[in-house]
């Protein structure tokens, strides 16, 4: 039985090793200090970490109290970098280009928004109005500065308000008017506007908001410019069973409705039969498409699309069989994929000497633990690595896997959330720093959770 882990003998076993990225892994699960000072060891290494967007945020925190500006900029550009770090980086005197990176920063809140809209230089600002999350109220007081490209931005703003939407929509041109007429803020009467207007870009924008009514996508589907059309079948919003059961001449907006659910019959059918090969390849792989068109799409001359019929959820056991003997490896690899696969399929592609249906029965939770190992042993690296990515690997896989002369396949498996605490201790002397990080964090997992771990 192995060892129990703790956190104590394992902060130990971490400070004996004296390896920066190993401990910064542990850094993730356990708070230690001694393990922050090691993974802080040096100038070099504060600089590597304070640019890891998978540091922990206590040891960018801690970075950002003494920063120097190098790591300053490094630090703000970084997206894991918490709040409370960015506000004591501008509590220092930061050039302009820090402070815009600030402002465009994902954890930046309304505090830190609000007072950089007022900074006097004009690329933080408009970084501001380039925050998905900046305010309504910092909307309203950035687009007073009437610069083009802070009013772009907050056109595009998903919390900029209808008044705001609507002084944009007056005095803005064409690309500015497209903008508007594309955010999901945007009130009706001018997206009614919009719909009709002459030109294209704006109609296209328009057809893009996922808030206009479907009534009015219904309308732009018969928008005589393909670009219009192909964003209104895109529209989330709108309904399959509303789409317009009629010839379509844009290749591009077919290929769109093949991806539709809740189609009319009559035109999954004519998608089917459809000319165009990607149109076929969308439909192949529709899952309301009957059985007896998804027969006549499993023999077609293109492999492509007899592969979307393999990755079929709705594909039939009697059709996988058969595609599992399709001529083309990259179909019977579509078929490998899938953990329901039938027996019948399954036992022909266990014989299968393809690199592409090996990798695909890798990953797959169905393949036998002694094909898996085969496929372990596989003379190609990516191949090889397929299993390390399959939940149901046996231990002897992952020890293969755990030794493997390439340092991705190494990595792979030290990520693993149930990967042994023997082979994570093997790990933790890896030469590749990745795999360390992550054999620390596997191990510091198992010493905070003692019943995540493994014997």
């Amino acid at each position: 039985m192995a060892q129990r882990l703790d956190c104590k003998s394992l902060v130990e076993r971490l400070v004996e090793l004296g390896d920066p990225y190993a401990a910064l892994g542990a850094c993730t699960v356990i708070k230690s200090p001694v393990l922050e000072g090691l993974a802080l060891s040096s100038r070099r290494q504060k600089l590597v970490v304070a640019a890891l967007p998978f540091a922990p945020e206590d040891v960018l925190y801690r970075l950002s109290l003494d920063a120097d500006a190098p790591m300053m900029l490094r630090l703000a550009k970084n997206p894991a970098t918490p709040r409370e770090g960015l506000m004591r980086l501008l509590e220092r005197r930061v050039t302009a280009k820090v402070r815009s990176y600030i402002a465009s920063h994902p954890k930046a809140d309304e505090v830190i928004l609000s007072e950089l809209a007022k900074d006097p230089a004009l690329e933080v600002r408009q970084a501001v109005a380039g925050n998905p999350v900046a305010p309504a109220a910092v909307i309203v007081d950035l687009v007073k500065d009437l610069d083009p490209v802070i009013a772009q931005k907050a056109a595009a703003a998903p919390q900029a308000g209808a008044e705001v939407l609507r002084e944009l929509w007056r005095k803005g041109d064409t690309w500015l008017r497209g903008t508007v007429a594309g955010n999901p803020n945007c009130p009706a009467d001018i997206v009614e506007q919009a719909a009709e207007c002459e030109d294209e870009f704006i109609r296209r924008k328009t057809a893009s908001n996922p808030a206009v009514p479907e009534a009015i996508l219904l309308r732009l589907l018969a928008d005589p410019e393909e670009q219009v059309r192909t964003a209104a079948v895109r529209n989330p919003s709108i309904s399959g069973n509303c789409l317009p059961d009629t010839e379509e001449t844009s290749p591009r907006v077919r290929r769109h409705f093949a991806q539709r659910m809740a189609l009319p019959p009559s035109l999954v059918e004519r998608l089917c039969r459809d000319r165009d090969t990607w149109v076929r390849r969308w439909i192949a792989r529709n899952p309301e498409v009957p059985e007896s068109l998804l027969a006549d799409l499993a023999r077609d001359s293109e492999a492509a699309v007899r592969r979307g019929v393999a990755r079929n959820p709705a594909c039939p056991p009697d059709l996988l069989v058969c595609l599992a003997k399709d001529a083309e490896a990259w179909v019977r690899a579509g078929v490998a994929l899938r953990d329901d696969v039938p027996e019948e399929a399954l036992s022909l592609l266990l014989n299968d000497k393809d690199r592409d249906v090996l990798a695909a029965l890798g990953r797959n939770t169905r393949t036998p633990h002694w094909k898996l190992e085969e496929i372990s042993r596989h003379a190609d690296k990516d191949v090889r690595r397929s299993v390390a990515f399959n939940q149901a690997a046996a231990e002897a896989c992952l020890n293969l896997l755990a030794n493997d002369a390439y340092p991705l396949n190494r990595a792979v498996v030290a990520r693993r959330k149930d990967l042994a605490v023997h082979l994570a201790e093997h790990l933790l002397e890896d030469p590749e720093p990745q795999v360390r990080f992550a054999a620390a964090a596997r191990l510091a997992r198992a010493a905070a959770t003692p019943t995540l771990q493994m014997e």
